[in-house]
């Protein structure tokens, strides 16, 4: 390599040098935004978690209150059980009683036939006695026994006729207590029934409440999620930016490329040698060796196509001799990133590729930062 050549390189990497600086600034300011939107999302994070736990305290007492509206509606579900047997019992006893009823209805109608046909055969009898008065006096014991069976049949009938008023007012009775205690079971139903209408109203009202709390929680867990999502990728961004320091991996570093260094670096050689050379078997792969932004994506007099990358803390890598390549300026890659392809290096008489690896101005030994 000329002179002149190592003039121009170096003229290029102190221009960019003091790119690097206002990127370190631009980087530093960056990372405390990064920060103080973390910051933000975290306090965004408590006031979700607070709603969540307040809208939990809600659905637990919710909970609660269905709990007692569901035993209430068990218990009164009970008494409408009860009530329904009573019912039923009280129906039961009332078509008994009717059925009774009936009955000693007909045995009264037969008794009143009976009387009827008894009083229609005696009447004449007894009308006759009573035109005789008593009768003569040799007929005395004959129409003394027919007046004694008169009364005595008279008698009888009596009884029995007031056996069946009494019976049929007893029924009569008897229904109007069964017809009272039918209404007092419908109206304490009807009651039972509101009752129980209105808790299964209460119930309906807190399970709607319930769903409208899980989807209000849902949709807050949701946001919760999208929160912590944004805070690891803004973790993930300041990690980027301050923990993927260049000097935590010296030693480490991959080879830009897959081939045999043929030049060595040797900066007290004349001309001096800043950098390596690799010899590679076609034109094969470039990747950057770590994290970083590309600031140079360009020909360069004397080292063909150039991608310089900033690494950041004011250090960065120059990759020359490419045959092509695939980034473009202010572009970010990744370490191990493919960046372009080796070309023709004129010093090899071959393809390979010409690395360097600077802290500010000052060319550094690659040896000490490529892992071999």
């Amino acid at each position: 390599m000329s002179f002149r050549h190592i003039l121009i390189v170096t003229a290029a990497l102190f221009a960019f040098s003091l790119l690097s600086t206002s990127y370190a600034m631009a980087e530093g300011s960056a990372a405390n935004r990064i920060r103080e939107e973390i910051k933000d999302q975290k306090q965004h994070i408590q006031q979700q978690k607070q709603v969540l736990l307040k809208l939990t305290r809600e659905e637990r007492d919710m909970f609660g209150e269905l709990a007692s509206i569901e035993d209430r509606i068990t218990d009164i579900e009970r008494k409408l059980f009860r009530s329904e047997d009573e019912l039923s019992k009280i129906i039961a006893d009332e078509n008994a009683a009717k059925k009774e009823h009936a009955v000693l209805q007909d045995d009264l109608e037969k008794i009143v036939g009976n009387l009827k046909l008894m009083l229609a055969k005696l009447w004449p009898i007894h009308s006759r006695k009573l035109e005789n008065k008593f009768g003569s006096l040799e007929d005395w014991e004959s129409s003394d026994r027919n007046f004694v069976w008169l009364a005595s049949i008279y008698k009888d009938a009596k009884t029995e006729l007031t056996k069946a008023e009494n019976k049929a007012k007893m029924i009569s009775e008897n229904l109007e207590v069964q017809k009272d205690l039918h209404l007092k079971a419908q109206k304490k139903l009807t009651k039972i029934n509101k009752t129980k209408d209105l808790l299964l109203k209460d119930k309906l009202s807190l399970l709607s409440g319930i769903r409208q709390i899980r989807s209000m929680k849902m949709s807050r867990e949701q946001e919760l999620k999208a929160l912590l999502d944004t805070i690891n990728k803004l973790n993930y961004k300041l990690k980027s930016l301050t923990s993927k320091k260049i000097l935590n991996f010296q030693g480490s570093l991959p080879a830009p490329c897959d081939g045999k260094v043929k030049i060595n670096f040797k900066p007290s050689a004349k001309p001096p040698v800043r950098g390596e050379g690799y010899a590679t078997n076609g034109n094969i792969d470039v990747k950057s060796i770590f994290w970083g932004k590309v600031v140079h994506n360009d020909t360069l007099r004397g080292f063909g196509r150039v991608v310089i990358i900033y690494h950041g803390y004011n250090y960065y890598s120059l990759y020359a001799y490419l045959s092509e390549s695939f980034v473009k300026t202010g572009q970010e890659v990744e370490k191990d990133e493919v960046i372009g392809k080796t070309g023709y290096y004129p010093t090899l008489k071959g393809t390979g590729l010409y690395f360097e690896l600077r802290f500010h101005q000052k060319p550094v030994n690659p040896q000490k930062w490529l892992s071999r």
